[in-house]
């Protein structure tokens, strides 16, 4: 059994050429939670990555947009599938729930003595 990021990374099984966007497919649907699901990973180690910049959860989306952007430009040069910009907006609002908990969740902290990685939570709402 293939696993979501199998199953959402390789799914153009036909020849290539040309480039096709494709504008039938839904808005909801497993593949768009699969879409997000695996984009999701990424943006929270692009947060991670762009920790000490000023706007982290910004630059961790985009860093963490990059696969869903290739995948879906791979789409595009497929004969039987396309580019879309729906699993595009999938992949990017993945990433940026990623980027935006791994920011909440992780807290980094530098000392003279090494640098620490910790859990955030609180117990308020």
């Amino acid at each position: 059994m293939a696993s979501a990021a199998a199953h959402a990374g390789f799914d153009c099984s036909s020849s290539h050429g040309g480039f096709r966007v494709q504008t039938d497919d839904s808005w909801t649907g497993t593949d768009k939670l699969e879409h997000f699901g695996v984009s999701a990973p990424f943006g929270a180690l692009g947060g991670w990555l762009m920790r000490d910049t000023d706007h982290p959860v910004i630059y961790g989306t985009l860093l963490g947009a990059v696969p869903g952007l290739l995948k879906e430009t791979l789409d595009g040069t497929c004969r039987t599938d396309g580019f879309s910009y729906k699993d595009l907006f999938a992949d990017t609002l993945g990433a940026l729930t990623g980027a935006w908990l791994a920011h909440w969740a992780l807290m980094y902290s530098g000392s003279p003595h090494g640098k620490t990685i910790g859990l955030r939570y609180d117990n308020t709402f």
